[in-house]
């Protein structure tokens, strides 16, 4: 073994990455990037949750509402909002609340005559965690409110019995406005991973693929035939588009029919979302293969492109709850919007009226794409 030939395959090899730029970057700027952002999300996010509360109003309510508000959880851990009964629904739909919990007007009143008033949680379910979290607080809060009016009944008459008696109110069947007990934390991600797995080998496939097509000299025999510039793009958004829709589809079926997870909308408006999202990513990968020279350089976007989109898209914490200065970085990103739009249809039933926004959002983006891609392609003319 020759150390010195060992040697000066090091050497060069290591004056071909610092001559790279983009390397450079990649090897050393990236990862910091990358983990302050990453810092930055998971130490300013905030977690705290929200129960819109429909209070007793009857006789005697004073003193059951101080006693509920003394029983809640600091504003550190859960956001209090008073509401009325027939407002439940609306708070919920409009995301102003994780879970409701609704007491009887003269709840006090039924108490005191010794009856067992019923109190109704409703939970807003389109995410299982919070959904389990919000109905396991809400019991809680009932539990301990039933032991301390167990107390209350009794002072005046006997002592306060050292084991207390049983809870004088009747906690209802909990009921969901999306979802129920069936669904679980995969049924939440399900609809985000749909667009994630699209989105990004989509993105890598057409991107190597296209710089395959350049490196390759096809385009500039393609560029001196009769063929129009409108053609020519057209053809490779069609042709890379194809494959990339069905590959979304079976990603689409794959979640659905064998890993059979929970869903209530309309897997053919899924799929539209997944289209949209799906030719914006074909000809971004288009776009920015023209910036690569290999396959290596093509890799080298995948930390911008798509490790981003994973911490400020609504992966694994809504956009509400970044903190103030991403929440911008975070509305002009195609996968916000896909997976808002693909989590409202499968885990709320949502229409295509209730998604409009987001679809008019990927369809701009598309349409972005579609245009920066031409000017690609025009550029090998050039």
């Amino acid at each position: 073994m020759n150390i010195a030939r060992i040697l000066a395959l090091a050497a060069r090899i290591n004056r071909q990455i610092v001559r790279d730029r983009r390397t450079l970057a990649l090897i050393f700027v990236v990862p910091l990037v990358v983990m302050t952002l990453l810092y930055v999300v998971l130490t300013n996010t905030t977690n705290v949750r929200t129960l819109a509360l429909v209070r007793p109003t009857g006789t005697g309510s004073d003193s059951v509402n101080t006693l509920i508000d003394k029983l809640l959880p600091g504003k550190d851990k859960l956001t209090v909002t008073t509401i009325k009964a027939d407002q439940v629904e609306t708070t919920l739909k409009q995301g102003n609340a994780d879970a409701a919990l609704v007491f009887p007007a003269d709840f006090m009143t039924q108490v005191m005559q010794g009856g067992h008033p019923t109190v109704q949680i409703v939970l807003e379910g389109s995410d299982p965690a919070v959904a389990s979290a919000m109905l396991d607080l809400n019991e809680n809060l009932l539990h301990q409110l039933g032991i301390a009016l167990s107390s209350l009944t009794t002072q005046g008459h006997t002592q306060p019995p050292v084991v207390p008696v049983a809870t004088p109110l009747t906690i209802a069947t909990p009921q969901y406005l999306y979802g129920g007990p069936d669904y679980t934390f995969n049924d939440s991600l399900a609809p985000v991973f749909i667009g994630i797995f699209s989105f990004f080998f989509v993105f890598l496939l057409t991107s190597v693929a296209f710089l395959r097509e350049r490196s390759q000299g096809t385009i500039e025999r393609v560029l001196v035939s009769p063929m129009k510039r409108a053609e020519l793009v057209m053809g490779y958004v069609c042709g890379f588009t194809l494959f990339a829709l069905v590959q979304s589809l079976v990603i689409l079926l794959f979640i659905v029919f064998v890993l059979r997870v929970h869903y209530s909308g309309n897997l053919a408006l899924v799929f539209l979302i997944t289209a949209l999202l799906t030719v914006g990513s074909v000809n971004l990968g288009i776009f920015l293969s023209t910036f690569a020279r290999n396959e290596f350089q093509v890799v080298q976007f995948i930390p911008l492109v798509f490790g981003v989109q994973i911490f400020l898209s609504g992966v694994f914490w809504p956009v509400a709850q970044l903190p103030g200065a991403l929440r911008p970085f975070a509305y002009i990103l195609p996968l916000t919007y896909a997976n808002d739009a693909l989590r409202s249809v499968m885990l709320k039933g949502a229409n295509f009226w209730a998604i409009a926004g987001q679809m008019g959002a990927l369809l701009l983006f598309a349409l972005l794409m579609i245009v920066l891609s031409s000017l690609t392609i025009r550029r090998e003319d050039a």
